[in-house]
């Protein structure tokens, strides 16, 4: 009986086909900031959130994933890789690009250490590898850079920021600097010096 199982999930979804998801563009994407009347300020304009990334289908399957990302003009997202997923990008509107971390070996024999670069306009798309650390720019000063980036690997996306390239997480550098502080407030207060302090312990 327990051999036949493989064999029953496998033949459900022709049985039973589950109903189609629809994510709508509305609830999606936020709307478009209006523009001011001529001869006024455009800095209201400019509030916000410049990057904003939205779920489009998300936990719908265990297999794959798919988000809007929004780049404001003159901005770009922090370094980051998607970990296990790999990533296929699709440029829906606005022209952006995409910089890429070489590796040390591949960036000596280029003789240069600036991330590699590819720009991406409408229709384009790209494929970006499982731990490829990546950034996103748009330095247009008047359009939005839409990309839709469905991911491989998860029913959930990852995002791991990282505080530059080849840095540690975001989240981990925090943890980093809120130790230091720890220690720092231990050696004003005197605290850790002496039997039982932070000077002794397991080598």
């Amino acid at each position: 009986m327990a051999s036949l199982l493989p064999l029953f999930q496998d033949i459900w979804p022709m049985i039973m086909p589950s109903s189609i998801s629809v994510t709508k563009a509305d609830d999606i994407l936020p709307p478009a900031a209006p523009l001011p009347p001529p001869g006024e300020d455009d800095s209201a304009a400019a509030e916000g959130p410049r990057v904003l990334s939205r779920d489009a289908v998300v936990n719908k399957t265990d297999k794959m994933c798919a988000t809007v990302l929004l780049v404001k003009p003159m901005s770009s997202t922090t370094v980051r890789h998607h970990g296990e997923q790999e990533a296929i990008i699709y440029a829906a509107s606005g022209h952006g690009g995409v910089l890429l971390s070489q590796p040390p070996d591949e960036a000596l024999d280029a003789g240069r250490d600036e991330p590699e670069r590819h720009a991406l306009d409408p229709g384009d798309f790209a494929f970006v590898p499982a731990w490829t650390e990546h950034r996103v720019v748009n330095e247009s000063a008047t359009s939005d850079v839409v990309w839709v980036v469905t991911r491989a690997g998860g029913g959930v996306p990852v995002e791991v920021q990282l505080v530059g390239w080849g840095g540690a997480q975001e989240k981990e550098k925090e943890k980093e600097k809120e130790k230091e502080k720890e220690k720092e407030k231990e050696k004003e207060n005197g605290i850790g010096i002496g039997k039982g302090g932070e000077g002794e312990g397991v080598v």
